[in-house]
Protein backbone atom coordinates (compact mmCIF):
# COMPACT_ATOMS: atom_id res chain seq x y z
CA UNK A 1 0.00 0.00 0.00
CA UNK A 2 1.51 3.32 -1.33
CA UNK A 3 0.45 6.56 1.31
CA UNK A 4 -0.25 9.96 -0.72
CA UNK A 5 1.28 13.29 0.77
CA UNK A 6 -0.92 15.55 0.10
CA UNK A 7 0.36 18.17 2.75
CA UNK A 8 2.71 19.27 0.17
CA UNK A 9 1.42 22.65 -2.04
CA UNK A 10 0.60 21.87 -5.65
CA UNK A 11 3.33 22.91 -8.00
CA UNK A 12 2.46 26.61 -9.54
CA UNK A 13 1.61 26.98 -12.87
CA UNK A 14 3.01 30.45 -14.68
CA UNK A 15 0.76 32.01 -17.52
CA UNK A 16 2.06 34.48 -19.39
CA UNK A 17 1.39 38.00 -18.17
CA UNK A 18 -2.37 39.72 -19.05
CA UNK A 19 -1.10 43.44 -18.83
CA UNK A 20 0.68 45.50 -21.69
CA UNK A 21 3.91 47.02 -20.81
CA UNK A 22 3.57 50.56 -19.20
CA UNK A 23 3.90 52.97 -22.05
CA UNK A 24 5.98 55.40 -22.33
CA UNK A 25 4.49 59.00 -22.47
CA UNK A 26 5.95 62.14 -24.68
CA UNK A 27 7.01 65.41 -22.23
CA UNK A 28 5.19 67.93 -23.99
CA UNK A 29 5.54 71.98 -24.06
CA UNK A 30 3.48 74.60 -25.16
CA UNK A 31 6.19 76.00 -27.40
CA UNK A 32 3.77 78.90 -28.71
CA UNK A 33 0.29 80.11 -28.86
CA UNK A 34 -1.82 76.42 -29.61
CA UNK A 35 1.27 75.13 -30.49
CA UNK A 36 2.64 71.87 -28.37
CA UNK A 37 6.03 70.18 -29.36
CA UNK A 38 7.15 66.63 -27.79
CA UNK A 39 10.04 65.18 -26.04
CA UNK A 40 10.13 61.24 -26.44
CA UNK A 41 12.74 59.20 -25.03
CA UNK A 42 14.89 62.31 -25.21
CA UNK A 43 14.60 62.56 -29.01
CA UNK A 44 12.25 65.55 -30.88
CA UNK A 45 8.80 63.47 -31.48
CA UNK A 46 6.69 65.81 -33.25
CA UNK A 47 4.42 68.90 -33.11
CA UNK A 48 0.37 69.09 -32.44
CA UNK A 49 -0.87 72.81 -34.24
CA UNK A 50 -4.42 73.78 -33.28
CA UNK A 51 -6.02 75.70 -35.53
CA UNK A 52 -9.77 76.58 -35.01
CA UNK A 53 -11.19 73.44 -33.36
CA UNK A 54 -8.82 71.01 -34.51
CA UNK A 55 -5.82 69.70 -33.87
CA UNK A 56 -3.26 68.81 -36.61
CA UNK A 57 -0.68 66.29 -35.47
CA UNK A 58 2.74 65.93 -37.11
CA UNK A 59 5.75 63.21 -36.17
CA UNK A 60 9.20 63.44 -35.70
CA UNK A 61 9.65 63.83 -39.70
CA UNK A 62 6.46 66.40 -40.21
CA UNK A 63 4.49 63.58 -41.42
CA UNK A 64 1.09 64.30 -41.14
CA UNK A 65 -0.72 62.05 -38.69
CA UNK A 66 -4.19 63.45 -38.39
CA UNK A 67 -6.48 65.60 -37.05
CA UNK A 68 -8.35 65.44 -33.86
CA UNK A 69 -11.19 67.49 -31.92
CA UNK A 70 -8.98 67.78 -28.78
CA UNK A 71 -5.63 67.90 -27.20
CA UNK A 72 -5.94 64.72 -25.11
CA UNK A 73 -6.64 62.48 -28.14
CA UNK A 74 -3.84 64.27 -30.50
CA UNK A 75 -1.19 63.64 -27.95
CA UNK A 76 -2.78 59.99 -27.37
CA UNK A 77 -2.30 59.60 -31.03
CA UNK A 78 1.38 60.73 -31.30
CA UNK A 79 2.36 58.82 -28.42
CA UNK A 80 0.98 55.32 -30.14
CA UNK A 81 2.48 56.13 -33.54
CA UNK A 82 6.00 56.98 -32.12
CA UNK A 83 6.14 53.91 -29.96
CA UNK A 84 4.95 51.38 -33.39
CA UNK A 85 7.53 53.57 -35.23
CA UNK A 86 10.41 52.59 -32.65
CA UNK A 87 8.90 49.10 -32.18
CA UNK A 88 9.21 48.37 -35.97
CA UNK A 89 12.50 49.95 -35.80
CA UNK A 90 13.84 47.42 -33.28
CA UNK A 91 12.23 44.49 -34.32
CA UNK A 92 13.86 44.64 -37.74
CA UNK A 93 16.50 41.70 -38.64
Amino acid sequence: MTLLDNSAPAPTTWAPATEEAPRTRAEWRLADTDFWAASYRGYFGGTIDKQGDHYFVRDTFASYIGDYSDLAMAQRRLEDHLESLLTEQRDRP
